[in-house]
């Protein structure tokens, strides 16, 4: 795979950030991250998470916790500025963690830098709120 800092690259690169968390596949998950002090994240509910290392150690949990997640993506919106890749949208998330249900909404901001070596984008920020979604939907039942 070889993407090119385009606004189409940045939308496939945000889908494959979703559709890897769907799959709980944490090496995945890790490939998809840059491995540097900027990394930041925060997760609904969770406090805000800096470096590398605490924000994939947070992956690895949520997804050593989560037996299903599934993700529709809404009002997504894109834009490149030279190497920077800026992702806003909300998320619907419909889930399966501890035994129990769970469907919610989120607005959600992710920013990618485009690593030209690799040939793809790289996530190094995902900031997730609780958020009403667009519509009003906040809970959809696990199908």
């Amino acid at each position: 795979m070889s993407d090119s800092p385009t606004v189409a690259s940045l939308i496939a690169a945000n889908e494959r950030f979703y559709r890897t968390f769907e799959s709980l596949d944490y090496a995945a998950m890790d490939a998809l991250w840059e491995h540097s002090d900027r990394a930041f994240c925060v997760h609904p509910g969770w406090p805000p998470l800096h470096g590398a290392k605490p924000v994939l150690e947070s992956w690895w949990r949520i997804i050593g916790n989560t037996s299903d997640i599934r993700f529709a993506l809404l009002a997504v919106t894109a834009r490149v500025e030279g190497t920077l890749g800026i992702v806003t949208l909300y998320e619907q998330i419909q889930s399966v963690a501890g035994g129990g249900q769970q469907g919610s909404g989120a607005a959600t901001t992710n920013l990618f830098a485009f690593d030209a070596e690799a040939g793809m984008w790289k996530l190094f920020h995902h900031h997730a709120s609780p958020s009403p979604l667009p519509g009003g939907d906040t809970e959809t039942p696990l199908n």
